[in-house]
């Protein structure tokens, strides 16, 4: 068909990127993943030792953080 000089109707056209729903709901999925993390980061500074999160306690002697009281 080129030889003849016909061309596919939209056949230059380009399309940039834009957003859609997929978009958005992966955008959603990472605010709600980032939310969760900081929860679990708070509970489990609560748990343990010292206020870190990421030191475990020794089996037998779990020791709770008292709750701030005003």
């Amino acid at each position: 068909m080129s030889q003849f000089g016909m061309q596919m109707p939209g056949g230059r056209m380009r399309r940039a990127a834009s957003m859609n729903v997929y978009t958005g709901l992966l955008f959603c999925a990472v605010v709600a993943l980032a939310t969760a993390c900081g929860f679990m980061w708070r509970s489990a500074s609560k748990v343990g030792v010292g206020g870190n999160a990421f030191e475990l306690q020794k089996a037998g002697a779990i020791k709770i953080q008292d709750a701030a009281r005003k």
